[in-house]
């Protein structure tokens, strides 16, 4: 098979390195991230196409069959028209592990009031508050959307001696078992989510944002939360109204957030999130391009793809193609 690979990447030298021993034949050419709408000639006999962002000349992309995305999000291919030839792969587990630890440290900062930790450093004074002494064990953590992410964070948890409930649309696939326990103690489906929500001491969105997920939590929602739950979105800022969040921080509906996504990005100074009471922010850095070991991870699962593709098997990772549009 004749493969012309364009990479969009940042290059990971052992992984380009078994790209090109697994596609001895192939022409491999690199360049830097593409852009949203950018315009990229020359494409019309690239086979294989590794980058965040497909070219807006597709017409142009005659010759593609198949494009390994470096986000676990595919939304931005939605309305290009790509042709139905073209197989797409996302990047869905290249980011669960640094998620998953950003989430624990989030619960311990909020069980034990690490910022006021911080504040009492800052004024020089020495208190050891009883919440400063407590625990994560024994507590219950629940997962909306049990999916890759979703997964390792319940791996974590649980082996941390806390509880964990999911929530999804389906029952959780089997997985071979790893290093750490696996599964939710207990699975709950959508229509039991007001039952899901009132028995948690943490809840954890690690959803896609699609058309039914979107504003999923508004003020119904976040009320039917016990109020010393805890909030954490590692996933996307849109799965929970924005107003009815303000309002449940401003009148103790729920005990706090920890906000890893914003409905602004960058945060203006302006933003109110910035001045929410017990609320933790951090610039949507819980697993991105910056990660220990993204690169590795992602050249890993190209180059897997990459074996799959070339023998003509399934892909890991492929997204119906009725989902992009």
């Amino acid at each position: 098979m004749d493969v012309e690979v364009l990479v969009a990447q940042p290059v990971d030298p052992a992984g380009l390195r078994r790209v090109e021993e697994l596609l001895p034949d192939a022409v491999i050419t690199r360049r830097g991230p593409i852009g949203p709408g950018e315009t990229v000639p020359d494409v019309g006999d690239v086979t294989v196409l590794f980058a965040d962002n497909c070219p807006a000349n597709v017409a142009d992309l005659g010759s593609l069959r198949w494009i390994q995305l470096g986000s676990a999000g595919y939304r931005q291919l939605a309305g290009l028209g790509l042709d139905p030839r073209v197989r797409v792969t996302n990047a869905s587990g290249v980011n669960d592990i640094p998620i998953a630890e950003w989430c624990v440290l989030m619960m311990l900062s909020f069980a034990r009031d690490y910022p006021g930790m911080l504040r009492a450093q800052a004024g020089a004074t020495y208190t050891r508050e009883r919440v400063y002494q407590a625990e994560l064990r024994g507590r219950r953590v629940g997962v909306f959307g049990y999916g890759s992410i979703g997964g390792e964070v319940a791996r974590v948890c649980r082996a941390l001696g806390l509880e964990v409930w999911a929530l999804s649309r389906r029952t959780p696939r089997y997985s071979v078992p790893g290093p750490l326990p696996a599964g939710p103690d207990r699975f709950f489906t959508p229509a039991e989510l007001r039952e899901f929500l009132a028995g948690l001491d943490f809840l954890v969105l690690t959803a896609p944002l699609t058309d039914e997920t979107a504003g999923r939590f508004g003020a119904e929602e976040l009320g039917w939360l016990p109020r010393h739950a805890v909030l954490l979105n590692p996933a996307r800022a849109h799965l929970v109204d924005e107003q009815a969040l303000l309002a449940a921080l401003r009148d103790g509906t729920i005990a706090g957030a920890a906000l890893d996504v914003h409905y602004r990005e960058p945060m203006p100074p302006d933003d109110p999130f910035w001045t929410a009471p017990n609320t933790v922010l951090s610039p949507h850095v819980s697993g991105s391009t910056g990660s220990t070991y993204f690169l590795p991870r992602l050249w890993d699962l190209f180059a897997d793809n990459v074996s799959r593709f070339a023998a003509g098997a399934p892909l890991r990772n492929e997204v119906a193609r009725h989902k992009i549009g």
